[in-house]
């Protein structure tokens, strides 16, 4: 008997294993997605010795896949997008310094000579589309470089008629985020092209994107100079086409900000990030070096082909809804430029973001921060307290130069709950429930029901940029 039940075991394992599992919508788990997401990158072009990103994309199944990878800026400009091949149970490393600095792409392809099959793994696929592979190296030209390294730093690019793409820090450090979709063919569209989710039918998915959650990965940043090295799990977002295909069932996906010009619902069927997060912090002997905030946030708008050098993008800056600190002795502190505090201080004003906790003059030592990141209903010119906006959050401790621990913050919500929670003095008012505007389905959600409302318009007056810090 007792062998029967062990040979039962190990054949529901076997069962387990030849399917990727899946897990909750709107709970980012790291379990096998459809799209993963490096929420923040740092590479120094002037030294390769010097801070350093690296990705592993990994196929949980036995088929060759194919992956399409997105460059973004840290104000969501595409900076390069390029194509990887994968055998079954096959792993992709890309450095991003290789990338950036020397224009040099990982080299894969349907051929044993270059992408080889394991013993477990199916056979070869042929996609039409992928003529361009395997990139002889380097595959990106000087022109291109000189793009990919401006856009990617702040400055102007000749590809986008001299407009800008990214945040302007003042040194030679590319920044930005990358998606890395499943595809069912090679491209060069961007997921906010027509073709690439939504090919007509907004009831059908279509295009070139997969649905088949395969994939998984972790990232790597290494500062070589200072002797730190930190690494977490990729943001892993799940595909679920039996999604209501009217949008009816859910409140909105990772790249919903594309609807405006797919004139669909949901063409993407990711699962959406979270909103709200704790996350612990230390400026002390500890972690002598501090805590480094790593943020993606969800502008709401569709990303651009540039924008100019002095005005920047009418979204700048992301606003939050209410971020405190507490010390290890419960006491709180918000952050405000003045006080009484009607506004708070905007902490992670673009899409991809390393904050140090120093830089944000808090007075706890040590203790952890309850981070609100939907949007303050004052930005948009709503009567609604909050703006449903996904984000995420990795916290970076370092010590000594010589320690460092990158842990991902806790979410204390669900884009599809339509709720923004704020923390006060224990009492009848706190915590309080906001009325949040859902930009993605243009409802408003009370704590008794939801309402119907006119989307406001995406062009609004720009916000500020760069005198609104």
């Amino acid at each position: 008997m007792r062998a029967r039940a062990i040979a039962a075991l190990i054949a529901a394992a076997a069962i387990t294993m030849a399917a990727p599992m899946s897990a909750d919508l709107c709970t980012i788990e790291a379990t096998p997605a459809a799209t993963l997401l490096l929420p923040y990158f740092e590479v120094n072009i002037d030294d390769p010795t010097g801070v350093d990103t690296f990705i592993s994309i990994n196929n949980a199944s036995s088929e060759s896949i194919l992956t399409h990878v997105v460059v973004w800026t840290d104000m969501s400009v595409e900076a390069l997008d390029f194509n990887v091949y994968l055998t079954g149970y096959d792993v992709q490393t890309i450095a991003m310094g290789m990338a950036i600095r020397d224009g040099i792409l990982p080299r894969t392809d349907n051929a044993n000579s270059v992408s080889p099959l394991g013993p477990y793994s199916d056979g070869h696929v042929n996609f039409p589309a992928c003529t361009m592979m395997p990139y002889t190296n380097p595959a990106l030209s000087p022109e291109f470089l000189d793009h990919l390294q401006s856009i990617l730093t702040g400055g102007p690019s000749d590809i986008y008629g001299g407009d800008c793409g990214g945040y302007d820090h003042g040194d030679n450090i590319a920044r930005g985020y990358v998606t890395i979709d499943h595809t069912n063919d090679c491209t060069l569209l961007t997921p906010c092209d027509e073709g690439y989710f939504w090919t007509g039918d907004p009831t059908v998915p279509s295009g070139l994107a997969a649905y088949e959650n395969v994939l998984w990965g972790d990232w790597y940043m290494i500062d070589y100079a200072n002797n730190f090295a930190q690494g977490d799990t990729l943001v892993h977002l799940e595909a679920d086409t039996t999604l209501d295909p009217l949008g009816a069932l859910i409140s909105g996906t990772f790249y919903n900000r594309c609807t405006p010009i797919f004139n669909s619902p949901f063409p993407d069927y990711r699962e959406p990030l979270p909103t709200t997060f704790a996350t612990r912090f230390y400026q002390n002997a500890a972690f002598s070096g501090g805590t480094d905030f790593l943020v993606w946030r969800d502008s709401l708008y569709v990303p651009t082909a540039g924008f100019s050098c002095s005005s920047g993008p009418n979204w700048y800056p992301i606003t939050q809804r209410q971020a405190v600190f507490f010390d290890e002795a419960e006491n709180p502190e918000a952050l405000c430029t003045i006080s009484p505090c009607p506004e708070e201080e905007i902490l992670f004003p673009i899409e991809a973001q390393r904050v140090g906790v120093g830089e944000l003059a808090i007075t706890p030592q040590s203790g952890w921060a309850y981070f609100n990141l939907n949007q303050s209903g004052d930005a948009w010119g709503l009567s609604a307290e909050a703006v449903a906006g996904g984000a995420w959050i990795t916290a970076v401790h370092s010590a000594e130069g010589r320690f460092s621990a990158g842990l991902p913050a806790i979410q204390l919500d669900s884009f599809c709950d339509n709720a923004s929670i704020v923390i006060g003095e224990a009492g009848p008012d706190y915590p309080a429930e906001d009325v949040v505007y859902n930009y993605f389905n243009s409802y408003y959600y009370y704590p008794g029901g939801a309402v119907p409302v006119a989307r406001p318009n995406p062009d609004q007056t720009p916000r500020g940029w760069r005198n609104a810090e």
